[in-house]
Parts: structure tokens; sequence; C-alpha cells
């Protein structure tokens, strides 16, 4: 049987990673307000590729200029696929200053339970000072096998935002399609410390894919 070339990468890049591809996309609705997202909101894919799953934010993406944000919680989308079911719906959330360079300081680790297709999150009381560059990870210790199952987009972005890791030390970029990372369902609100106001990314992705 001959594969076409697109059809063979496809098969290529899900045998490499633990990721299934949606039958049919299924569009996040949630609020955008004060929201950092990169995601477009269409889900696509979900994965259990990597014991950590993580986004990288940074602030001066969605407010030009801005030093860093005030958290007031960090979302998490999940699907639990009836072929992959999960061993645990329990996870946690880690919370980390740093750039793709490295990590700087964890600000908080919350144990959460995922639930299929819905928003979970992790709340801070009070809200969690952050520098300009920041991660919110999703850490599946508590499984012997990545789960629970995180959702992602099928949209590139124009820099790498989402990666995986097994050891924590040497991260990949989630990369389905092209050359640059598509996002995973991680989002973060809060209010930028410059106090402006913007478009989130996540609207701009959707605009103009």
């Amino acid at each position: 049987m001959k594969w076409s070339i697109p059809l063979l990468i496809l098969l290529l890049v899900c045998y490499a990673q633990d990721v299934i591809r949606l039958e049919h996309p299924v569009y996040i609705e949630y609020s955008t307000d004060d929201k950092f997202q990169y995601d477009d909101g269409s889900s696509h894919w979900l994965s259990w590729d990597g014991l950590y799953r993580g986004v990288w934010f940074d602030t001066q993406d969605f407010i030009p200029g801005s030093p860093g944000c005030m958290l007031s919680n960090s979302e998490f989308w999940f699907y639990h696929h009836a072929d992959r079911p999960w061993d645990t719906s329990e996870f946690y959330a880690e919370l980390w200053n740093g750039s793709p360079s490295g990590f700087i300081n964890q600000m908080d680790l919350t144990q959460l339970t995922a639930v299929h297709n819905s928003g979970v999150y992790a709340e801070y009381y009070p809200d969690i000072g952050m520098s300009r560059n920041f991660w919110c990870i999703v850490n599946t210790e508590l499984s012997d096998g990545g789960w629970p199952s995180l959702l992602g987009d099928n949209t590139p972005n124009t820099v790498d935002h989402s990666f995986y890791s097994d050891d924590f030390t040497i991260w990949e970029p989630w990369i389905m399609t092209g050359t640059v990372a598509s996002d995973y369902f991680i989002m973060a609100s809060g209010v930028p410390l410059s106090g402006l106001q913007s478009a989130t990314w996540g609207t701009i992705k959707t605009l103009y894919r």
C-alpha cells in the first residue's frame, strides 16, 4: 500500500509521540477576560506524552512592555478518550517563574482532579506576583503513563510556547504540524503589572489562522 507523504509524516509524528487526533475538533468556549492564552480555542489533539507538559508565558506577548503580572488562577483542559483510558485523574499543577532557558523558582504546587473536556482550575488566594516569563505545568508523576491526557490545538504558533519533558531538564516543543509548536490548552488569568488591556493572543491566532 502506498502512503502519501503528508499522511506518512502524520503517522510518524503520531507514532513518535503519545497523541491522538480527535475525530471532530471541539471548540472550547470560555471567558477571555484577563486571560493569558496561546491556544486558538479549537482542540484537535490530546496528548499524554512526557511526564511533564507545560506552557511558557511571556506577558509582553499580551501587553507590550509589561514586566510581569498578578495571577489569580491557571486553567487546564483534558480529554478522556475511550481508547486510551486514564489510570488516574489526579495531577499536580505547577507554577514557575522562568523562561525556556531555565526555571528560576516554583511559586505554587496544587494537586487537582482532571475532568473530561472541562476546565480545571488552580486558584491563587491571594493573587501571585509573577515575572515577565513564567510557566504553568501539568505534572503527571501520579500516573504510570502520563495521564490525564491534555488537549491541544492544531495551529502552530509563531514561537514555541508548549513543551513536554520526561525529566524536567530537557524540554521538547510540542510540534504536531509545521516546524513550530502547536499549543496545549493551558491558560492563566491575571492582571499585567502595566495595567493596560489588550486582546488575547488566542483571539489573534483565531483571526489569522
